[in-house]
């Protein structure tokens, strides 16, 4: 489990573009595809609607946490190309969020099948291999965010599992990991480590492992189901 310490993310230089490169090579190597080739682009950063009260409001059309595209170069070879939104480069949670998302996009699309439910859906199965690679404590803390300001109210939502099931996920994870799950409390929001507590009792009165083995994912496999090469999260 990825914790938000310096042990796992060391301080960084406070050139905005650096600092998002620095953070990006660190996720990629905690999850274990520091050799994998990508290249990270800055996208087009999340706009703001004044409302004549002068509250702040998220506009509709706002910009894509990350984007995700599979390419070749001019040796045909594969890389992914990785973007990211400029708005996020405050908020250190969200920016390492976005980053474990999608290197899971890009981690999916080296296997040899469809994601359970086919690529139909692979949004969700991509928010669970987050957690997977290590950063459920940061995909659960951005699944949701409102808050005020002196300006008003900002409501914002990343990823595509809600909360209950990102927690669910992780307490799933690390109990089957042979880790205890309640390291995470530390650094959730108060309700999520309710939730947390929860999801741990209840997994303690079950044989998880034993359910898991007896899924038969074949009924969950999609027909006629193509390799993801492109998304926007």
């Amino acid at each position: 489990m990825i914790l938000p310490t310096d042990r796992f993310f060391p301080k960084t230089s406070c050139d905005p573009s650096k600092k998002a490169h620095e953070i990006f090579e660190q996720v990629k190597y905690l999850s274990g595809l520091a050799e994998w080739p990508t290249k990270l682009v800055a996208g087009n950063p999340s706009r703001e609607m004044m409302l004549e009260s002068g509250q702040s409001l998220k506009h509709d059309s706002h910009a894509p946490a990350g984007e995700y595209r599979l390419l070749q170069n001019a040796d045909g070879k594969f890389y992914a190309q990785i973007g990211y939104n400029p708005s996020q480069l405050g908020n250190p949670h969200k920016r390492i969020a976005t980053f474990a998302h999608e290197l899971s996009h890009y981690l999916m699309s080296s296997a040899k099948i469809p994601p359970p439910g086919g690529w139909e859906i692979h949004e969700l199965t991509t928010d669970l291999c987050s957690v997977y690679l290590g950063f459920g404590i940061f995909t659960a803390m951005t699944a949701w965010n409102f808050e005020g300001a002196n300006d008003g109210w900002k409501y914002e939502r990343q990823g595509y599992l809600n909360e209950p099931m990102l927690i669910t996920a992780l307490a799933i994870w690390e109990t089957v990991s042979g880790r205890d799950p309640l390291l995470a409390l530390p650094y959730l929001k108060p309700h999520l480590g309710k939730d947390l507590r929860k999801a741990v009792k209840y997994l303690q009165k079950r044989d998880i492992m034993e359910e898991i083995d007896s899924i038969d994912l074949s009924q969950f496999v999609a027909e006629d189901s193509q390799v993801e090469e492109n998304s926007i999260s």
